[in-house]
């Protein structure tokens, strides 16, 4: 185990370490609050009605409806029947 994990290390981007370390921010968040939201970190929406989502990426940003498109497609697809 440990040298499978040695074997990867220090390939990482800094971007990819530092992505790495935002999400273990948010878990952490979330186990000891029951909230994954904090200090420096882009916040979390609880989904909604609104479909609010966190986009996780090398950059967070707050998103809405991720798979609008495809309801559209089946809301159609109803349609014709």
């Amino acid at each position: 185990c440990c040298h499978f994990i040695s074997c990867f290390a220090g390939h990482a981007t800094e971007e990819e370490n530092k992505l790495s370390r935002t999400v273990m921010k948010y878990w952490t968040n979330f186990a000891r609050n029951g909230n994954p939201n904090g200090e420096g970190l882009v916040h979390w929406p609880q989904y909604d009605l609104e479909e609010k989502y966190l986009e996780i990426g090398l950059k967070q940003k707050t998103a809405q409806q991720l798979k609008e498109h495809r309801m559209e497609f089946w809301t159609q697809i109803l349609k014709q029947r």
